[in-house]
């Protein structure tokens, strides 16, 4: 018995998986390609109302007293430290969900 007919086989179903993997990552890219835009815009008009906020925030404490704005800066730098708290946490949870999703493949 040859086994001349089984590597021919193989060689057709390794091309026939390379094809079905190629037409996946192009479908991909393509979606992603796509959403890519619209995230990015909604990031960026994120990113601008977040810069006028703190533009408009640092602009409203000029006009306190020394005493007063080292209050408020103290309280600001504060609030941030909240948001920064809360991203580090996003980020954490993100990457172990991740990591157990690549864990359980």
């Amino acid at each position: 018995m040859s086994s001349e007919p089984v590597k021919d086989k193989a060689k057709q179903t390794l091309k026939s998986v390379k094809q079905m993997l190629e037409k996946a990552e192009d479908s991909t890219r393509k979606a992603l390609d796509k959403a890519a835009p619209t995230v990015q815009k909604s990031f960026d008009a994120s990113m601008e109302t977040a810069s006028k906020a703190f533009e408009k925030t640092m602009r409203s404490f000029e006009g306190a007293t020394a005493g007063d704005q080292v209050k408020l800066f103290k309280a600001y730098r504060k609030f941030l430290g909240g948001q920064v708290d809360f991203v580090e946490s996003r980020i954490k949870s993100l990457e172990e969900k991740a990591q157990t999703k690549s864990q359980s493949k």
